[in-house]
């Protein structure tokens, strides 16, 4: 948090002592998060997006009218479905339905280049991110084909020592974390902006390997295809 601040107070300082060469402008934009992960490593797991959210703050540093420095500090919700298959005997399948839905505080630190075609100005941008786990939920639900006659899925999940459950994800490097905290990647996106109106499309890779435990070459990264509106002032 710490590192947070101080870089958001550096880029204050920076645009007001420069104020001659440049505006500052601060803004707010949320949107539509269509999330996902890429996974290798997991045998038999398959995995499908979420939709979830974002919402933050913009400070843009501009210095020009084409070209700006652009960063903020959003509450971001990202994540997954995940489902697994096991064979429990040569009838009975136990499936695994799970749902990570991380939220994270993200930093993007952004190159904005803008051409004016007015009514509007066309936009696009890129740049890295930085990201810290600070809260989320995992859900786990599950089913099963070839029940024996008799045999109820709450019997047989008691049997197991297993539940259906929406439990707080935990966030570290052992054995018994769900994901990472910090994560890092890149954001690719273009946009419009009308007046002081702002309409985006953006894509973010992540680059982090969030598994807590990657002894065995198991690998989660996040992507993120966001749709947002937004708005400035001062810009």
């Amino acid at each position: 948090m710490k590192k947070i601040i101080s870089l958001l107070s550096i880029m204050l300082v920076l645009a007001v002592s420069t104020h001659s060469f440049a505006q500052l402008g601060f803004g707010v934009r949320t949107g539509l998060n269509i999330s996902n992960m890429r996974v290798s490593g997991f045998s038999g797991v398959t995995e499908s997006s979420r939709i979830s959210y974002h919402v933050g703050a913009i400070l843009a540093y501009n210095f020009s009218d084409n070209f700006a420095l652009e960063s903020g500090l959003f509450i971001n919700s990202k994540g997954a479905n995940f489902e697994l298959s096991q064979a429990l005997t040569n009838t009975l399948t136990l499936t695994l339905n799970q749902t990570l839905s991380p939220l994270f505080l993200e930093v993007p630190i952004n190159a904005v280049y803008k051409v004016d075609i007015k009514p509007v100005k066309v936009i696009i941008y890129g740049g890295p991110y930085f990201a810290f786990g600070i809260s989320g939920n995992r859900t786990n639900e599950y089913s099963a084909s070839g029940l024996p006659a008799g045999t109820s899925l709450s019997a047989l999940l008691a049997q197991l020592g297993i539940q259906n459950e929406t439990i707080g994800l935990k966030y570290g490097t052992g054995n018994t974390d769900d994901l990472r905290g910090f994560d890092f990647g890149l954001n690719f996106g273009a946009g419009v902006e009308y007046k002081n109106f702002l309409f985006r499309v953006q894509y973010g890779l992540g680059l982090t390997n969030l598994n807590p435990v990657s002894a065995n070459n198991e690998v989660l990264k996040i992507n993120v295809l966001s749709f947002s509106v937004g708005y400035m002032f001062g810009n």
